[in-house]
């Protein structure tokens, strides 16, 4: 794999991610607060009366204590119900557990959670090299993510762990790797 810069990196598998930016252009001027989509709080509502669902509205996540916007069919519907819920006077805040899955060939990809970039990884069940494992994600001394490569029955066990918000102790008999950095 060759960088920008020239740079080559050797790699058995490169997994690339491409994201969206979010169609606000129509709505500058208005009042509402628009950085990496349409501004909400945790109930959707972007203003008194406006609410936000989607691949445009980013809002504040309270289980994980940030702003979030996700690009994900699973997440459009089930905020949409969180803010039609909320707009008919529910008051519930949205607080899932970011989920999302691809099938790409004869490989299943699943993660629950987030992946902040300096979070510990460690291989939870099986190995990479057999193209069949799960492994956790670590962040300020908690389970933050959970992702499977091959691996639905036990991805979804360890989603438990996420949505508990687990101590990162539970993984302490396997040694965690850290994320490759590149210079």
């Amino acid at each position: 794999m060759e960088l920008g810069d020239g740079t080559t990196l050797s790699a058995d598998v490169v997994v690339l991610a491409l994201g969206s930016t979010p169609a606000t252009r129509w709505l500058t001027g208005s009042s509402l607060r628009l950085r990496d989509g349409v501004e909400c709080d945790a109930l959707c509502q972007a203003a008194p009366g406006i609410y936000a669902a989607g691949d445009v509205a980013s809002w504040h996540n309270p289980p994980f204590g940030t702003r979030m916007r996700l690009e994900h069919r699973m997440n459009a519907t089930e905020q949409a119900m969180a803010a039609a819920g909320n707009l008919l006077g529910d008051a519930k805040p949205f607080a899932p557990v970011p989920y999302f899955w691809t099938d790409q060939y004869d490989t299943r990809i699943q993660a629950y959670g987030v992946f902040p970039p300096d979070a510990d990884v460690r291989i939870v069940h099986g190995d990479p090299v057999d193209g069949c494992f799960a492994a956790a994600y670590g962040h300020r001394g908690r389970v933050v993510g959970v992702l499977g490569w091959n691996t639905p029955r036990q991805v979804r066990t360890l989603r438990r762990l996420v949505v508990e918000r687990a101590s990162w102790t539970a993984f302490t008999v396997v040694p965690a790797l850290r994320p490759a950095t590149v210079n």
